[in-house]
């Protein structure tokens, strides 16, 4: 990524409200919405978004629009807003251990029909969900195996049998069994696009032999539903998956730019923030911590700082380091006026839209719309 080019990160501001706040281009959404969507037909699988990267039900309405094949969701109130907001058909990709924490997330969906799919990689798991359907036996539930493709955070090992066992503990509970989960988020580690297609090969290789293995052991219903940013962008669709569930790919961000999986133009998110104050160390700008958060990236893409602001002019400042309502860029010929309006493109979007209650959407002409960010706070 050329970081120097004025070319590929000069956008025009819009000084016409209060700052700092998300901004996300309309017509930026609109073109990585449409090319992922592209690339799940074209391959002739299911895209599932996972919408913490944004959030928002006025984006996933319009994944949904475009073809999208329901949500993947992180935790069960994530899912509540969801449905509160009109989705039907959701994969909460988050383990549950607890009966009591999906009381809820059962109950709306009974209320709206909707299909709930969760994930199960212990046998404590099957059993808490066995109890929740038991207390609402209405909701339509199926369940789906995680299997750890390398990252080492959930999932069945794949080498071993415990898919075998987890598959037949669904049956005996009585629950639907409806194939294998992964998340290849190693992906991110790995520093470009061509180490990242060795990993989405690894995946897929490792979800078909353990779908060889369920399917001679009597359960031929078995899909296989894969998810990541950086495998679905760097790597094409291994034959034989079924569904596809990248999150980040709607907005996009300066780690995704750092694996060389897009240019600074696809970038649909950034922070408008405006310059406090000026001395001879830094530039101090009022978007600190509690609007870009702390993150460098996930997975191990740990960036030196916290994001790249930009002047009207083009020119570029590094975010060296925040406090919370501060920010602090490290400039050198170009000192920015105070008062004058600055755009920052976040290493990590999903981690910035978990700090607002709603963003801007802005249109090519300039006008821009307040969107709400609906599942801000549902981390339960």
């Amino acid at each position: 990524m050329d970081m120097n080019s004025a070319a590929n990160w000069q956008r025009p501001l819009f000084d016409d409200r209060l700052t700092p706040y998300i901004e996300i281009n309309a017509q930026q959404l609109e073109q990585n919405l449409r090319h992922m969507q592209a690339k799940a037909d074209e391959a002739g699988v299911a895209l599932r978004p996972h919408i913490k990267t944004h959030k928002s039900v006025f984006i996933a309405r319009r994944q949904r629009e475009l073809g999208a094949h329901g949500i993947t969701v992180s935790k069960p109130s994530e899912g509540v807003s969801f449905l509160l907001g009109g989705e039907r058909d959701l994969l909460l990709a988050y383990p549950v251990v607890r009966a009591e924490s999906i009381a809820e997330l059962f109950l709306t969906a009974a209320k709206y029909q909707a299909k709930i799919t969760l994930i199960v990689d212990a046998l404590q798991g099957v059993a808490a969900i066995a109890e929740a359907q038991r207390q609402q036996p209405d909701c339509d539930l199926s369940v789906i195996i995680k299997v750890d493709v390398g990252l080492h955070r959930i999932g069945i090992n794949p080498h071993n049998n415990d898919a075998l066992q987890l598959a037949q503990s669904l049956k005996e509970y009585g629950l639907r069994f409806a194939g294998l989960v992964s998340h290849a988020g190693h992906a991110y580690g790995a520093g470009n696009a061509a180490a990242i297609c060795i990993i989405a090969q690894q995946e897929a290789q490792l979800m078909h032999a353990l779908q060889v293995k369920l399917r001679n052991a009597g359960f031929d219903f078995c899909p296989i539903s894969v998810g990541s940013t950086p495998t679905a962008l760097a790597a094409d669709v291994v034959p034989g998956t079924n569904e596809i569930r990248p999150g980040n790919y709607a907005l996009l961000d300066l780690t995704a730019c750092r694996l060389g999986l897009c240019q600074v133009d696809d970038l649909a998110l950034s922070v408008i923030t405006r310059v406090v104050a000026v001395n001879e160390h830094f530039v101090i700008v009022d978007a600190g911590s509690k609007m870009l958060s702390s993150d460098k990236g996930p997975h191990g893409t740990n960036a030196s700082g916290f994001g790249v602001a930009v002047d009207e002019m083009g020119n570029t400042y590094d975010v060296s380091k925040l406090s919370e309502e501060h920010g602090f860029l490290v400039w050198q010929n170009v000192r920015p006026a105070i008062g004058s309006l600055l755009r920052i493109f976040p290493n990590h979007s999903c981690a910035v839209m978990a700090q607002s209650d709603s963003f801007v959407l802005r249109h090519a002409d300039g006008c821009g719309e307040v969107e709400s960010v609906s599942a801000r706070g549902n981390f339960t």
